[in-house]
């Protein structure tokens, strides 16, 4: 990222290495409040971004024999768009070094960044540190900013893009980004037989990319919109054209199921780093290409991340606890309201924060599989809604820390207000059910139909649903339906999911910045499996909204489309919406620096593909605040600041701004 300019940075380096080396269970921690308030060793480093270049060492790697013209060394970019303009997202006083340990539900069926069992959340994680795209979204503005391309351009038909590669831009392997290497991606990711249809669709809409030369290339969307430009420009991960000369689809998915890839991104993976069934570890890559660049300042800082595998969130909760993690997602509100309320949180050891940031949450909920004939009756699934007490789960069962669900698009702009808000109603349902024909009881007073009973299963993959689950199977047994609860491992849970073998299963979508309604929603992947349109939509006035919103350049335009579509969706009934957190919670030794926001604007608690830096990029060790940890742990007589609960940098940030 940055150099060590003087003797102080050298030794604060030492430091944090000697932190990062002690005992894992002293050395798993976290900083309290941001790096403001706490200022880290390297509290010295420039705030100023104007400090760092956008473009530091501008072409010093270009190839000599390309002209300026064509991309080459003193390219001006006259004529084309860049962003010089953006503030920092990292902290410049963030020290290099030591590990961060976390935990995730899953070992990833593979590690391919396509094909069937690809889309994970460790695989998103990875994509984003691993791989890096032509530009990406700033996560405090959402405007675009240079990333393995220096400049763009849209030309006046808004079909024709062009995109000046960083002749600075290099793979892990040590060769130079050029155009090839994007023209190679491509025809990667249209490979049918990779057999993912969601990606295939999303970028067979564009022509094939032509390189103009070795840092010009340019590509054709096939119709006019601001969908393409932004897939195309940053969902598109860039693999090496000399590796995927030797890689089709049917061999990627044969031979490169827990192989990588060579990326360009800050960090990598080898093979000693996988222990299969157990643990991932991404290293920081030495020597990365843009480690000096304003958008990478004070990021990727750990030489380090584990992420472990622990298949029970209450066993991961305790390895925080004993300091066999560093950082935890509390996704229970039991466990943020009674187990996180333990000695080493009332000492300051452990620290809690609910972040309340401006990330899109998604959705989560029941998707109801339509393919199959009962639920082919929306009277059916509007029924199992109204079952479904949210209101009296979230106050006897989540502490009141959860916010119903009632859009595909919860708390954003996008939300439609008229959406129906299916409380609790097992009267309602009843005459529902009724009027699509299970009226009749048999002999063990279950609702039937042409002497059938009422009978469905529900998938879902962690024990801890059963707390709300075996509500929903009580409310459900009162009127006459067999609800029948089926826990699977995460991986059969996906298996089954995405080859549309369930009646109901349990799932969680994240959003994205900019909604992306055809890959859930659309008809012509309705009936097709490895695709997020998991419930079989099939509604033609559905795809004439998405069609017109992918071709839609004004933003706001494209919003009062969403919430026309939000409302046409959730009339459906696809899905039994569930609650929402207003607030990423997390818990974490008090060892870690950490920006102000403690997490971006609109990022996750963890990295990600596509809403960028989480924890694990942004944080660092603190080498003073390990050292305070280390005796507090050694003395249970010292107490550290356990800092404030709540951070709302962000929800501040943006009435200065005036941006939300």
């Amino acid at each position: 990222m940055w150099n060590k300019r003087n003797l102080i940075w050298i030794t604060l380096l030492a430091c944090a290495l000697a932190a990062a080396c002690t005992n894992p269970k002293q050395e798993s921690s976290s900083s309290a409040g941001s790096s403001a308030s706490n200022p880290a060793a390297g509290s010295n480093a420039s705030l100023n971004k104007s400090d760092y270049p956008v473009f530091p060492d501008a072409d010093a790697g270009a190839d000599p024999s390309v002209p300026a013209d064509m991309g080459g060394r003193g390219f001006k970019g006259d004529g084309w768009s860049t962003n010089t303009d953006f503030d920092l997202i990292g902290d410049p006083r963030a020290v290099k070094g030591g590990l961060f340990r976390e935990d995730t539900l899953d070992f990833p069926g593979t590690f391919r960044m396509q094909g069937p069992e690809w889309s994970s959340d460790t695989n998103y994680k990875i994509g984003n540190m691993v791989y890096e795209s032509l530009l990406a979204l700033d996560p405090t503005t959402t405007d675009y900013m240079p990333f393995l391309a220096t400049h763009w351009q849209i030309a006046a038909d808004k079909q024709t893009y062009r995109f000046r590669i960083n002749p600075n831009a290099k793979f892990s392997d040590g060769t130079a980004v050029t155009a090839d290497d994007v023209v190679a991606s491509w025809v990667f990711y249209t490979d049918k037989g990779a057999n993912d249809p969601a990606q295939y669709a999303m970028f067979m809409k564009l022509e094939k990319p032509v390189a103009e030369s070795k840092y010009i290339v340019t590509v054709k969307a096939k119709l006019p919109g601001w969908k393409d430009f932004m897939n195309f420009a940053t969902r598109m991960l860039i693999f090496p054209a000399a590796t995927l000369k030797n890689v089709d689809g049917k061999t990627y998915l044969k031979d490169w199921n827990f192989k990588y890839l060579p990326g360009t991104g800050p960090y990598i993976i080898g093979e000693s780093d996988i222990n299969k069934g157990n643990s991932i570890s991404l290293r920081r890559r030495m020597g990365y290409w843009a480690e000096k660049v304003r958008r990478n300042i004070g990021l990727n800082n750990f030489d380090e991340v584990k992420v472990i595998i622990v298949r029970d969130r209450t066993l991961a909760l305790q390895m925080l606890k004993k300091g066999d993690l560093d950082y935890f997602y509390v996704n229970r509100s039991k466990d943020w309201a009674r187990e996180l309320d333990f000695d080493k949180i009332q000492r300051g050891l452990v620290q809690k924060r609910k972040v309340f940031n401006f990330h899109p949450d998604g959705f989560q909920g029941f998707a109801i599989n339509t393919r199959r004939e009962t639920f082919k009756d929306i009277r059916v699934r509007q029924a199992l809604a109204l079952l479904f007490n949210r209101k009296e789960m979230t106050e006897k069962l989540f502490f009141n820390e959860y916010l119903p669900i009632n859009s595909f698009y919860p708390g954003t702009s996008y939300e439609n207000p008229d959406n129906p808000k299916n409380l609790y109603d097992p009267q309602a349902a009843l005459k529902l059910l009724a009027d699509a024909g299970w009226k009749t009881r048999d002999a063990q007073g279950r609702l039937s139909k042409d002497g059938k009973p009422l009978e469905i299963e529900i998938l879902y993959d962690s024990q801890q649903s059963e707390t709300y689950l075996t509500v929903f199977q009580d409310a459900c047994r009162k009127i006459g339906i067999t609800l029948n609860l089926r826990l699977v491992t995460f991986e059969t849970s996906f298996k089954l999911m995405y080859g549309r073998q369930f009646d109901l299963t349990e799932v969680k979508f994240g959003d994205q910045i900019f909604p992306d309604p055809e890959t859930m929603f659309h008809s012509r992947l309705a009936d097709v499996n490895d695709t997020d349109n998991i419930t079989g939509f099939k509604d033609s006035r559905i795809d004439d909204i998405i069609d017109q919103y992918t071709k839609t350049i004004d933003v706001k335009e494209r919003t009062a489309m969403m919430r026309k579509l939000d409302g046409m969706m959730a009339n459906l009934y696809h899905y039994v919406f569930q609650w929402y957190p207003p607030a990423e919670r997390i818990a974490y030794w008090n060892k870690f620096g950490q920006p102000a926001g403690i997490l971006s604007r609109t990022g996750l608690y963890e990295s990600d593909l596509y809403t960028g830096p989480g924890a694990e990029q942004l944080w660092w060790v603190d080498p003073v605040k390990a050292q305070k940890l280390n005796a507090a742990i050694a003395d249970a007589s010292i107490k550290l600041d356990p800092g404030e609960t709540e951070n709302h940098y962000w929800q501040e940030f943006d009435k200065k701004k005036g941006t939300k």
